[in-house]
């Protein structure tokens, strides 16, 4: 997809898409699908920022100009940075993700600072609760078809770019280097290792091994890592291929059930009403319907 004023080559197929504009910021509200081999490219004149909502990939891997390569997944609750006129290159593996990408006006700044003398570094797939949280409350005023008004999108774009002037630009306090954490391919093995293991009893402590983390640190690793415990990802996951498999194949919900690690059919009946809001039986037949 290429955009005027710059360049977005997102690969991939897009499974659903809409885009919202405000003076000075704009949303996207996607679900997208990557792989086996998918790359993307992105350099745009406003400030763009991805906030992973669901789903995971099966690798992911980026470089921003001026800034450190990634190598891990995407995941629930990661969020991507890419400055203003900076470029990032993106290779994906295989997987679906809902996602929200905010684009900020650069000139959005408090007053007193000159955009020339700032200098922003970028970042990929790292937790961001507060950007999420603005992700989020943008996606609702998409939604409501703008309800609330300019004004309050216009006091979520003062926060954005306050945050950003405080955490990811040459004005940001200096802080101590912080001790290594679970990311790259650490991460991206235990996710992997997840996936293809979500019909078993996981373990922490064998998580931690395929980690190669000390067990009592793994959780507290992992949640910064991705924004949610491990007990929270993995039966986020088990949901999401109980999804895929209610909507792809014939096997009896009992079957799925067992499939995804749940101990019954009532269990996955309780956890999907509560993640989806439905019945896996409803589920199916709205699927299907639809």
């Amino acid at each position: 997809m290429a955009t005027v004023g710059g360049v977005r080559e997102s690969g991939g197929r897009y499974l659903q898409r809409r885009e919202y504009h405000w003076s000075g910021l704009g949303v996207e509200l996607a679900r997208w699908q990557g792989g086996p081999a998918t790359e993307g490219l992105c350099r745009l004149p406003e400030h763009l920022m991805f906030v992973t909502l669901g789903g995971t990939t099966a690798r992911t891997e980026a470089r921003i100009d001026g800034g450190r390569r990634y190598v891990g997944a995407d995941f629930p609750g990661a969020v991507s940075f890419i400055p203003a006129n900076r470029e990032r290159r993106a290779w994906h593996g295989e997987g679906v993700i809902d996602y929200v990408t905010i684009r900020l006006d650069p000139h959005r700044l408090p007053g007193g600072i000159n955009p020339g003398s700032l200098e922003f570094t970028g970042f990929t797939n790292s937790p961001d609760p507060l950007v999420r949280q603005l992700a989020l409350e943008l996606r609702d005023e998409a939604r409501t078809g703008g309800l609330a008004g300019q004004l309050y999108v216009d006091s979520i774009a003062a926060t954005l770019a306050l945050h950003l002037l405080r955490t990811c630009s040459n004005l940001a306090p200096s802080r101590p280097a912080a001790a290594p954490g679970l990311s790259g391919s650490r991460l991206r093995t235990v996710i992997e290792y997840i996936d293809e293991h979500l019909g078993d009893d996981l373990r922490l402590d064998r998580l931690a091994d395929v980690a190669g983390v000390d067990r009592h640190h793994f959780g507290r690793a992992f949640k910064k890592a991705t924004g949610v415990p491990p007990h929270r990802y993995v039966m986020r996951r088990r949901v999401d291929r109980a999804t895929e498999l209610l909507a792809r194949s014939e096997l009896p919900i009992a079957r799925i059930a067992h499939d995804v690690g749940m101990s019954s059919q009532s269990h996955l009946t309780t956890v999907f009403r509560r993640m989806v809001g439905d019945t896996p039986l409803g589920y199916r037949k709205a699927r299907r319907n639809a």
